[in-house]
C-alpha cells in the first residue's frame, strides 16, 4: 500500500505522541501492555483499510531505517571534507519531524569487535 505524504506525517506525528514505543529511557518503554495500546490507538486514529497493528509495525520499522539510512548519509558527508554548501540535506518531507524528536533517543546498538569473538560473545 502506497503512503501519500500527509498520511506519513500524519503517522509520525501519532508516534510522537506515544513515547513508550520509541523512546528506551521511558518508564513506559518495557510496559507492553501500554505499548500494545498506543499502537491500537494509532490505528484506530489513522483508519486506513487493511492496516492493523501488525503492518503498523512493519510501517514504523521502515520509517526508522529510512530515518537511519538518512542520518548516516549526513554523517559521511560530514566526515567526507565537503564544504557547507555540500553537506547531505534529506528532502523526505517528514525527516526533520521525526528528527525532532528521535535525535535525543541513545540507540541500543550491539558492536561485535575482535574482543567479543575472543572472548566467545561474552
Amino acid at each position: 500500500m502506497k503512503w501519500s505524504e500527509s498520511d506519513t506525517i500524519a503517522l509520525v506525528e501519532l508516534y510522537e505522541k506515544h513515547e513508550c514505543i520509541w523512546n528506551i529511557g521511558s518508564k513506559d518503554y518495557r510496559n507492553k501492555l501500554m505499548r500494545e495500546a498506543a499502537y491500537e490507538d494509532i490505528v484506530k486514529t489513522l483508519k486506513k483499510d487493511n492496516f492493523g497493528v501488525t503492518e503498523l509495525k512493519q510501517k514504523i520499522k521502515n520509517l526508522r531505517c529510512t530515518y537511519n539510512q538518512e542520518l548516516l548519509k549526513i554523517k559521511k558527508s560530514q566526515k567526507s571534507g565537503s564544504g557547507v554548501d555540500d553537506l547531505y540535506v534529506p528532502n523526505i518531507k517528514w525527516f526533520k519531524l521525526m528528527d525532532s524528536f528521535m535525535k535525543n533517543v541513545k540507540s541500543v546498538k550491539i558492536s561485535y569487535t575482535q574482543d567479543n569473538a575472543e572472548s566467545g560473545g561474552k
